[in-house]
């Protein structure tokens, strides 16, 4: 029997153990269950003496790693199989999302006065950059045990005082860098452009910035589960709403038989230690992804941030415009009232959708309405702050008309 060490900086939370039928099974410490600040590692994981079989274990674990293309690259860089779960944690598992740090038992984690960094010259960054597509997460490079969950290529980094780090032997990163998807123009000014109109509108989203080195460019993003604490880097523990509900990210899309909206309100509902703020949040995302044409708004996109005990809702992340770009899918990944297909949402969807999410449907459609009026003046100062930081971008242009439109048909739908 194989078996893998859970940490919480360098205290011990539990055990992951595979049998000899490849199954996985979990139990938490008996220190880390009598420890006053201690907390569950995942709703679906509640604290227990118990042992949580495969069926209940792996959906957390397994929901760690990367997915689609980039989970295969990584894979057989490291000469193992994709569908080895066991295995990719084992060797990548040392900074995840959030503040576990999965280790082989006889490997120790590293205190803050031990913590390593490779510094970057601006050419290595931009070597950096340019080679992620080939080697996402930097996997098989030596001391660098790193995973994030996502199909995009991506790779976490150290910044302090204007000077990039490689993390090694998990030590702590507290910035993730993402390159331009391939086959998507301007994916990167899309997702800042974004990302930027949600900060504008109050929505809780981590800081972007475009990041140039040389010839090279990519999307830099502060990590909201990374703090500060007297000059070093603190954990915050997350999970993501498939971790949560017990999902495999397979099941991230709800027409896959993944969550809707109507459970992911009621989970929020359920768990936020401040419920009446998240779901007013959470209302908020729905409009405004269905407002700027994210289709790939699903489950993994939500995310619980844990301050000790306490659970709330995370910031948002991976927001942009999909729909701009012809080859991806142009219905939403979240049904409004049942309805997926956007052209096709009346005033109709959007009172079912209220009773499913027990809100009153003349209150959502008023905050609705109350959305779309002030939604274009932000585009407009979006943009001017945008093109003031970066440069004018053709795709980004169409963006802001396209956001516009949507907002007129909107309200005409809704009176």
């Amino acid at each position: 029997m194989e078996s893998l060490n859970v940490f919480f900086e360098q205290t011990l939370v539990g055990i992951i153990r595979l049998d000899d039928k490849r199954l996985f099974s979990f139990q938490y410490s008996k220190n880390w269950l009598e420890t006053s600040d201690s907390f569950q590692l995942s709703v679906s994981l509640p604290m227990q003496k118990a042992i949580f079989p495969d069926e209940k274990s792996r959906p957390f674990f397994a929901n760690l790693l990367p997915e689609s293309a980039v989970r295969k690259l990584i894979a057989r860089q490291l000469g193992i199989s994709e569908k080895n779960d066991f295995m990719l944690l084992k060797r990548i598992g040392g900074e995840c999302a959030g503040a576990i740090i999965l280790l082989p038992e006889s490997i120790l984690p590293e205190s803050c006065e031990q913590y390593s960094y490779h510094q970057l010259s601006g050419g290595q960054l931009s070597e950096l950059i340019k080679k992620l597509p080939e080697r996402p997460l930097l996997a098989g490079e030596d001391g660098i045990r790193i995973s994030l969950a996502g199909a995009q290529e991506k790779v976490v980094l150290f910044l302090k005082d204007s000077i990039f780090y490689i993390p090694l032997n998990g030590a702590p990163s507290n910035y993730i860098l993402k390159p331009g998807m391939l086959h998507f123009p301007s994916s990167i000014e899309n997702e800042c452009f974004c990302m930027m109109l949600a900060d504008d509108l109050n929505l809780s989203v981590p800081s972007v910035k475009i990041l140039k080195e040389k010839e090279q460019k990519a999307l830099l993003i502060k990590r909201y589960d990374r703090i500060y604490d007297n000059d070093s880097v603190r954990h915050l523990h997350q999970e993501d709403f498939c971790q949560a509900m017990g999902l495999s990210h397979e099941l991230k899309y709800q027409a896959d038989g993944g969550p809707g909206l109507k459970e992911c309100f009621g989970f929020v509902r359920e768990y936020s230690a401040n419920p009446i703020k998240d779901l007013q949040q959470l209302l908020q995302w729905v409009f405004f992804n269905y407002l700027i044409g994210n289709m790939d708004a699903h489950s993994k996109n939500l995310s619980f941030l844990y301050d000790s005990r306490q659970i709330r809702l995370s910031p948002f992340y991976d927001m942009l415009c999909t729909n701009i770009y012809e080859d991806l899918a142009k219905r939403l990944a979240m049904k409004i009232g049942g309805e997926n297909r956007p052209e096709w949402i009346m005033a109709r969807h959007w009172e079912r959708l209220a009773k499913e999410v027990k809100i009153s449907p003349s209150v959502l459609k008023k905050q609705l309405s109350n959305f779309c009026y002030k939604l274009p003046e932000k585009v407009e100062n979006t943009y001017v702050k945008f093109i003031e930081r970066y440069e004018r971008n053709k795709l980004v242009e169409d963006i802001t008309t396209a956001i516009k439109q949507k907002t007129i048909n909107t309200l005409n739908q809704l009176k």
